[in-house]
């Protein structure tokens, strides 16, 4: 009996290490995209995007932060597709569309490294799609020594510290949330993002003013 409860003992320590080495051979998830596609895409990114989205990412005004909890708040439930769909269409505001799709490819790439998403062997494209969340945290990280010489501060070198928001305490009466279908088909009176609509259109349907009453609008 006490020669069975040894080599019962000696089995499940058998398995435990072997679990042990499987674990820690275990790699991480390869992420969407390449480290080369992002390293390109920060350059990118720091010509075409830091004017209004700041060199840490970090936002300002109309221009929505792409690192961090507001970015995977905003962006987690939807794809890298739909990512890259909307930069196409939306970006530069001065230009939309202005870039290659490998440009906006390697742009899109950098956010997710700087929201925390690994690096894998493939280069990120439309196809296949990859929900956000699954690989980015919105926790900073992946960019290696550049990475490290530019957090010092707080952030890429060069950019601003993020202000605090002002929080007033209170309740808006009529308040209505706006819901991602909301996004997607605004109402005729609405305009809920920059240049209103997730397709850029910068149009309003409304008719109350035209060409022939517009001379005679007044404060």
């Amino acid at each position: 009996m006490l020669g069975f409860k040894n080599q019962l003992v000696i089995a499940l320590i058998a398995i435990a290490v072997c679990s042990l080495v499987m674990v820690a051979g275990q790699q991480p998830a390869a992420g969407p995209y390449t480290a080369a596609q992002a390293a390109a895409g920060r350059t990118l990114y720091q010509a075409n995007c830091s004017g209004c989205h700041q060199q840490n990412l970090s936002g300002q005004g109309d221009a929505a932060q792409l690192a961090g909890s507001e970015f995977i708040g905003a962006w987690g439930t939807r794809t890298t597709r739909e990512l890259l769909s909307f930069m196409q269409l939306t970006m530069p505001p001065s230009r939309p569309g202005g870039l290659s799709a490998e440009e906006y490819a390697s742009i899109a790439a950098f956010i997710l490294q700087q929201n925390g998403a690994p690096a894998g062997n493939q280069p990120l494209t439309a196809n296949p799609e990859v929900r956000i969340s699954s690989v980015a945290t919105g926790q900073r990280g992946g960019g290696g020594a550049q990475q490290a010489a530019d957090d010092e501060g707080g952030g890429l070198r060069g950019a601003p510290p993020r202000q605090p928001a002002i929080l007033v305490a209170g309740e808006v009466k009529n308040f209505v949330p706006v819901t991602d279908a909301m996004l997607r088909n605004p109402e005729p009176g609405d305009w809920l993002m920059i240049r209103r609509d997730y397709h850029a259109s910068n149009f309003s349907p409304l008719n109350q003013i035209t060409q022939n009453n517009v001379k005679d609008l007044c404060l």
